[in-house]
C-alpha cells in the first residue's frame, strides 16, 4: 500500500514539474516594471484560429493582411495603437500600463482591432504560447471592462515569442502585447 502511495505521489510530482515553466537564469529578475520601446525580431506563425487561412468561415482580406504582418514581424507603426508591457511570468495588466489602454479606449471601439501577445524566449514553447495568449486575453478583457468594445469586436491571440535571444533589457521588451488597428490594412 505504501509503495502505491509513493508511486502515485512520484507520478503526480513528475507531471507537475513537467508542466511548470522553465525559470530564467539567476541573473534575470522577476520585476514587473513597465518598459518602453520594443524589440521586434523574429516571430512565430500566427496561432489564432480567427486568422488562420484555413478557417472554415473564411478570412477577410484584412484578416489575411494582419496575419501576414504578424507572421513576418512587420506590423506597420501606423497600425500599432499601443504596446503594453508585462513583468516576467506575468499576464495581469499592470497599473502603470493601463493608461495606454485608457488612451485608446475610443479607437478600440472600432471593428478590426487585433491584440497580439508575446513572451520572451525563456520557457517551453507550449508555456510561452499559453502565456502570450493570456496576456492578449488580459488586454482584451481590460478594454472590455472599460467599455471599449464587446468581445466579438476584438480578436486576441498569442504568439510564441518576439525574439529568440538578447540581453536582460532586450528580453524585457519581448514581454508585451501590441494592439493593432486592422483598419490600417484596408
Amino acid at each position: 500500500m505504501n509503495a502505491i502511495k509513493i508511486l502515485i505521489i512520484t507520478l503526480a510530482a513528475a507531471a507537475f514539474v513537467g508542466c511548470s515553466p522553465r525559470r530564467a537564469p539567476g541573473n534575470y529578475d522577476n520585476d514587473g516594471a513597465a518598459q518602453t520601446g520594443g524589440n521586434d525580431n523574429a516571430i512565430t506563425e500566427v496561432q489564432s484560429d480567427e486568422l488562420d487561412a484555413g478557417d472554415a468561415r473564411g478570412t477577410s482580406s484584412t484578416d489575411q493582411k494582419v496575419a501576414d504582418w504578424i507572421a513576418s514581424n512587420s506590423i506597420p507603426e501606423e497600425a500599432k495603437l499601443c504596446t503594453v508591457y508585462f513583468g516576467f511570468d506575468r499576464f495581469e495588466v499592470a497599473a502603470g500600463e493601463r493608461s495606454k489602454l485608457d488612451a485608446i479606449k475610443e479607437l478600440a471601439k472600432r471593428d478590426g482591432i487585433y491584440i497580439v501577445g508575446y513572451s520572451d524566449h525563456l520557457g517551453t514553447e507550449e508555456y510561452n504560447l499559453t502565456l502570450s495568449d493570456k496576456r492578449a486575453q488580459a488586454v482584451k478583457n481590460y478594454l472590455n471592462n472599460i467599455g471599449s468594445a464587446n468581445s466579438a469586436q476584438i480578436k486576441a491571440m498569442g504568439e510564441q515569442f518576439a525574439a529568440q535571444s538578447g540581453s536582460k533589457e532586450e528580453i524585457k521588451e519581448d514581454r508585451k502585447v501590441i494592439v493593432v488597428d486592422g483598419n490600417a490594412a484596408k
